[in-house]
């Protein structure tokens, strides 16, 4: 498409600190791209001078695509150097120059969400142990603390209640233990390089001066730690593009800040903000919608969308009985309207706000052999068969990984029981040493019975010859693992679903292979041991930049979805179900007076429609047990009158 005037503008303002307002489908991602080439073609920028920062691989991976196809010859074999990251990936780079300083050796590991549930298990007291609400409480107000930059130190100072005292001291026990363990958390990667910027002159102007031009994607979506990370990044007269949508800002359960425009505002006194205000997707009708719904959110900028399309049929709005009637109604409908207008079942997309109500839509398709696919947020990297693989793998480079070793030592099974495994770690607690150390403690080994010294010493050759293979040969590693547990064997012993788990194992095998490939292609490290580092703890961040799960994405098929993950999206035709109050909005957002964020929920599934869009709403539905009376969702009534269609399909 030819670029409009103010994306020209966006493109072209390079000296200073610059912010787009790029509202939905205006073309943000062909700007940002579009950029980059430009400050490598015409302004003289090396392509390893230029940061630029989004939320998701993919799209790290697509601008990466995309700008090698349009760059001036003379640039090309400098390409592999083009540094487009995550936030965490950028952050876990900062770390890992810097590791000395922090009192870690290069072979850290990094711990996930289950890492860190099985870590706080061992802290907390006993009433605590097996109560996952507090549990997952306890891990909350830790990213929460580390969001905020503020030490255990600091939240202790800080904590105003019982309960907040509690868990600063948990705070300090835990983090206490990624030290010791030599590890991180997912949460670190942002705090500790905020830390590293703000403690020590030398590192920041270091990264100060290796970015000479920053660009960030999504801005919206940024919390508190990552806005000073671009902060310290860039200093307070740097040159950087943020692009983002104070209307698309639906993320403050995850830490998302909008207030961040406004620190913005105030930070640059000089910050110059152009508006990307065409929207290239919907038709007039659908975005006229769409913002007179946002109207009613207080704004930092105000911006309106404007499309060139044609105006578009009104927005229907189905009145229905209940959950049953709602997706009969709208599956007959969608067969319907195929057959009459003679398209695919993927340019149809049913939006939600909660996962429960795909179930009822997933068994009618089923039952009427209707093809669908439901987009979930279970990562290939999160399924237990991958999970255990990368446990194995993280442990073999970080014997001080105590939580990989506890998840490695029964799987497969080896007939090591509850009751050794407790005194292991007693034993590490006397005597401060980490788990694998202690089942190599001959007077450790002297208080088991010798059935179970042989099966730890069974268990310890099998590491010793793992450990030894990975420094002899890295990128084979993981097929000696494989095959040294006999892991496909021990699978299809205990797992109904193995031809997936054999897929999965494939992938991640295939997955490996390719990034050594590339990165010894791409970089000057002989030592391949050190690509096995980087490669596990990128692993371990889900950041491979490789779709592993694309299957479903040419498949012909009804989509299904949370708005939260439309986000991004488009689609010909829209259904949003469930418009009722305590689902749109939640009732937890009500309860807690985050009215805006919802209003901004609904606005992004509103713009995710091209040329239709369906509301649907019950007068009753099943809540645990019973049937309650529900009204129609606040938001409805905000909507212009004139442009919407009732269509009464309620079923007496």
């Amino acid at each position: 498409m030819s670029l409009n005037k103010q994306q020209i503008e966006a493109i072209r303002t390079i000296q200073g600190p610059c912010l787009i307002l790029a509202g939905a489908g205006s073309g943000k991602t062909t700007v940002i791209i579009e950029k980059i080439i430009r400050l490598i073609n015409y302004y003289g920028y090396h392509p390893n001078e230029i940061f630029a920062v989004t939320f998701t691989n993919k799209a790290a991976q697509e601008m990466k695509n995309r700008i090698k196809k349009k760059i001036f010859i003379n640039y090309k074999n400098n390409l592999n150097k083009l540094n487009i990251f995550t936030f965490h990936s950028l952050g876990m780079k900062i770390i890992s120059k810097s590791l000395n300083i922090l009192g870690y050796n290069k072979n850290y590991t990094l711990f996930d969400y289950h890492d860190q549930i099985r870590l706080i298990k061992n802290i907390v007291s006993k009433e605590f142990r097996h109560n996952n609400d507090i549990l997952k409480k306890i891990i909350k107000y830790i990213s929460f603390q580390k969001n905020k930059i503020y030490s255990p130190k600091k939240s202790k100072k800080k904590a105003s209640s019982k309960e907040e005292k509690i868990f600063s001291e948990y705070y300090q026990e835990y983090n206490n233990f990624l030290k010791k363990y030599n590890v991180f958390d997912f949460d670190d990667l942002i705090y500790v390089a905020v830390y590293l910027l703000k403690k020590c002159q030398k590192i920041k102007e270091k990264w100060q001066n290796c970015i000479k031009y920053l660009l960030v994607d999504e801005y919206q979506d940024t919390n508190y730690s990552q806005y000073k990370l671009i902060k310290l990044l860039s200093g307070n007269n740097s040159n950087f593009t943020l692009v983002g949508d104070d209307d698309q800002s639906i993320y403050s359960w995850r830490g998302a800040n909008v207030e961040n425009l406004l620190f913005l505002k105030n930070d640059y006194p000089k910050l110059q903000v152009i508006k990307m205000e065409r929207n290239y997707r919907s038709s007039k009708r659908i975005l006229k919608v769409a913002n007179i719904l946002i109207s009613n959110n207080q704004h930092i900028f105000k911006k309106k969308l404007f499309s060139t399309l044609e105006d578009g049929i009104k927005i229907k709005i189905l009145k229905l009985k209940n959950e049953y009637d709602e997706s009969e109604t709208i599956i007959s409908k969608i067969l319907l309207h195929k057959l009459k207008n003679n398209l695919k079942y993927k340019d149809y997309v049913i939006l939600y706000r909660k996962n429960q109500q795909s179930k009822i839509f997933e068994k009618n398709l089923f039952q009427k052999q209707i093809p669908y696919v439901i987009h979930e947020n279970n990562s290939f990297f999160n399924k237990p068969d991958i999970r255990n693989l990368i446990s194995y793998l993280k442990f073999i480079i970080n014997q001080d990984d105590n939580i990989s070793f506890l998840k490695i030592i029964n799987i497969p099974s080896r007939g090591i029981g509850i009751s050794t495994i407790k005194k292991i770690i007693k034993y590490s607690k006397y005597y401060n040493k980490n788990y694998y150390f202690v089942i190599q403690d001959i007077n450790f080994q002297k208080i088991l019975r010798k059935n179970t010294r042989n099966l730890l010493n069974k268990f310890i050759k099998l590491c010793e010859n793992i450990i030894l293979f990975s420094k002899k040969n890295p990128k084979k590693i993981l097929y000696k693992i494989i095959n040294d547990i006999k892991y496909k064997e021990w699978l299809l012993k205990n797992n109904k679903n193995i031809k997936n788990n054999i897929q999965n194992i494939e992938i991640l095998l295939n997955l490996i292979d390719n990034y050594f490939n590339t990165y010894i292609k791409y970089n000057n490290i002989i030592n391949s041991y050190e690509i096995l580092i980087k490669l596990i703890n990128q692993l371990s961040i889900h950041d491979t930049n490789i779709n592993v799960s694309n299957k479903n994405n040419d498949y012909d098929a009804i989509q299904l979805m949370t708005i939260h993950a439309s986000k991004g999206l488009e689609f010909p035709i829209v259904f949003i179900i469930g418009f009722e109050e305590g689902i749109i909005p939640s009732y937890h957002n009500v309860k807690n007076k985050n009215i805006s964020e919802e209003r901004r929920l609904v606005y992004v599934a509103i713009t995710r429609a091209k040329k239709e869009l369906i509301i649907s709403f019950c007068n009753q539905r099943y809540y645990y047990g019973s049937i309650i009376d529900i009204k129609p969702s606040r938001f409805l009534f905000e909507l212009p009158k004139n442009d919407l269609l009732w269509e009464n399909y309620l079923k007496e």
